[in-house]
């Protein structure tokens, strides 16, 4: 596989992220929750302006995700808070929908690839799985 640079990683997550949330509920309603999630964030990350997601349902060719700026400039530690964001995010916006599993669920849609080039970026999805996991036990408490 060739080397992913930084938009390849942003658009893969942000694309596995809307199919595993519209299995999960729609893909409308996910496109829909991915669109407003990011028009939130672009505040916070203001590179996040810089994609764009399409309803792509009734189009043969086109994927839902572009990207119109190169991110590969930006530094890794950037962009891995803002991916953190994103999945935090959207696991909680789909509350019981997500289940209990959902980073596992994603870093294995992700493949392997993507899941070492997301952990050398510093975002450690094994890691985000046991802090849900302890949250969720905490809240039971």
């Amino acid at each position: 596989m060739s080397e992913l640079n930084n938009s390849d990683i942003v658009k893969h997550v942000i694309q596995t992220l809307i199919d595993i949330s519209g299995r999960k509920t729609t893909k409308g309603q996910a496109l829909i929750n991915m669109t407003e999630l990011l028009n939130k964030l672009k505040n916070k990350y203001d590179f996040l302006k810089h994609i764009e997601i399409k309803d792509t349902r009734f189009l043969e060719m086109d994927e839902p995700v572009s990207i119109m700026t190169n991110l590969d400039n930006l530094k890794s530690n950037e962009l891995s808070k803002a991916l953190y964001d994103i999945i935090k995010i959207t696991n909680k916006s789909l509350g019981k929908n997500a289940g209990f599993f959902f980073i596992k669920e994603l870093r294995k849609n992700l493949g392997e690839s993507y899941t070492l080039k997301v952990e050398e970026m510093g975002l450690d999805l094994g890691l985000m799985q046991l802090e849900f996991e302890i949250n969720e036990i905490s809240k039971k408490l």
